[in-house]
C-alpha cells in the first residue's frame, strides 16, 4: 500500500493545479480554531490544547489515552470540580488523583490541568462565580499558585505551541455579567499558549489522513476538468480511495465510513442535504455561482456542538470531530439545514415531518369532502 508521506506528496501535486483561493481553502483545513482560555492563533490542529473537564467524562476517556495526545494536552479544570475532587472525603478515582497532583504547566509531562472560574454555556449570570472567586483567591495564597503566563525563554525553537514545558501557572478566571464590576486574572492582553479540543488532529498521519479524504471527495465535482484533466483527476481518484480503502479509523476504512455520508452519486459530488451537484466553483467565492448560499466549506456528519471525543484503538489516538468519515464538503445552504443531525438523522427526521405533514393534509382533505 502507498504511504502517507506518499500520499502527501499526491495531495501536494493535487494541490498546486488549483486556483489560488481552493489552495487556501486547501491549507486552511490544518488551522486550529480559537479556544476561550487564553487562545493561540494561526497555529496547526495538532497543537497544545485545552480540554475542559466535563468532555472528558462526557466521552469516558481515561488517563493513558489522554497521554496519547503528546503535542500537551491541558484539562481545564472548573473550580468548584477541583474543590470537589480535593476534598478529604473524595473518593477519587486514576484521573482525578492524576489532576490534584499535576496542575500547572512548567513541566515534560503530556497531560496537566489549570483550575478555571469562567461564564459557563447556558448561564447567564455570575453570582456564582463570584462566589467561587472569593474561595479561589483563597486557595491561591495558600497554594503560592500563578495565573498561567507563556515563558519564551523555555521554548525549543519549533515548539511553540507543544508540549507544557514553555507556560507556567495554575488559573485563569474571566468573570463579568451586568454592571457588575468585571474580574479578570489576565486584565491586559492574554497570553497566546492554548488552542479549542474542537478540530484537534493527534498527529501528522490524521491530517494527511483526512486531507486524503477531503481531496478524494473534491476530485469527484463535475467539473473538475476545468481544473485537472480528467485522465489526471481518474489517476488521483484511484490512488487516494485505495489508500482510504486501507486506511482504518474506529474499526472502519476511511472509504467505508465515508459511504454513510451519500454525498458522492454516480460518481458525482452532491450536497447529502439540498441533492445538488457540487461544482469546483463552488470552492471559490469568487467563482461560486448562485451567492452565499451555495459556497462550500467543511461540514460534519457528527457535529462539533456535540464535543464527541473518541478513542481510536488500533491507531492508539484519541479522535475530535475532524477525523476521515466524518467531514464531507456541504454548501452554506446545506449546512444550515443540517443542523446538529447526522446525514442520516436529517433524513429520518425529514421522513417523520412529512408523513405528519401528508397524514394532515389527507385529513383534512377528508374533512372536506365530508362537509361539501
Amino acid at each position: 500500500m502507498i504511504s502517507a508521506k506518499a500520499v502527501k506528496g499526491i495531495i501536494g501535486a493535487i494541490t498546486k493545479k488549483l486556483p489560488k483561493n481552493i489552495r487556501t481553502k486547501l491549507k486552511n483545513i490544518n488551522k486550529a480554531g480559537i479556544c476561550d482560555v487564553c487562545p493561540t492563533k494561526r497555529v496547526s490542529q495538532n497543537s497544545r490544547i485545552s480540554l475542559p473537564y466535563y468532555i472528558i467524562r462526557k466521552s469516558g476517556l481515561t488517563l493513558d489515552q489522554l497521554k496519547t495526545y503528546t503535542s500537551g494536552l491541558v484539562i481545564e479544570l472548573p473550580f468548584r470540580e477541583y474543590e470537589r475532587i480535593s476534598s478529604i472525603n473524595s473518593n477519587n478515582d486514576e484521573l482525578d488523583a492524576y489532576i490534584i497532583t499535576n496542575i500547572g504547566g512548567e513541566t515534560t509531562n503530556p497531560v496537566v490541568a489549570i483550575v478555571t472560574i469562567r461564564k459557563e454555556n447556558g448561564y447567564s449570570g455570575s453570582s456564582v462565580q463570584r462566589e467561587d472567586l472569593v474561595r479561589l483567591k483563597n486557595e491561591i495564597v495558600v497554594r503560592g499558585w500563578e495565573p498561567v503566563a507563556y515563558n519564551p525563554e523555555k521554548t525549543i525553537k519549533g515548539k511553540k505551541n507543544k508540549g507544557n514545558a514553555n507556560w507556567s501557572g495554575h488559573y485563569y478566571y474571566k468573570i463579568s455579567g451586568g454592571s457588575q464590576q468585571s474580574f479578570k486574572s489576565h486584565p491586559n492582553k492574554e497570553p497566546q499558549i492554548f488552542t479549542t479540543h474542537k478540530g484537534f488532529m493527534t498527529t501528522e498521519k490524521i491530517i494527511t489522513d483526512v486531507m486524503a479524504s477531503l481531496v478524494w471527495q473534491m476530485l469527484h465535482t463535475f467539473d473538475i476538468e476545468k481544473c485537472i484533466p480528467g485522465e489526471d483527476a481518474l489517476k488521483y481518484k484511484q490512488i487516494l480511495e485505495d489508500y482510504l480503502k486501507n486506511t482504518t479509523y474506529l474499526g472502519k476504512s476511511c472509504y467505508e465510513s465515508m459511504k454513510k455520508l451519500e454525498n458522492i452519486r454516480d460518481g458525482k459530488l452532491i450536497s447529502p442535504i439540498t441533492q445538488k451537484e457540487i461544482s469546483i466553483n463552488a470552492f471559490d467565492k469568487e467563482t461560486v455561482d448562485g451567492g452565499k448560499d451555495e459556497i462550500v466549506d467543511i461540514s460534519h456528519d457528527d457535529a462539533v456542538n456535540k464535543n464527541n471525543i473518541r478513542f481510536c484503538p488500533e491507531n492508539n489516538v484519541m479522535l475530535s470531530d475532524y477525523f476521515p468519515g466524518n467531514l464531507f464538503w456541504d454548501t452554506h445552504l446545506g449546512n444550515m439545514q443540517q443542523q446538529s443531525f447526522t446525514v442520516k438523522e436529517y433524513w429520518a427526521e425529514m421522513e417523520e415531518r412529512n408523513a405528519k405533514r401528508n397524514s394532515w393534509l389527507a385529513a383534512a382533505a377528508a374533512a372536506d369532502t365530508t362537509s361539501t
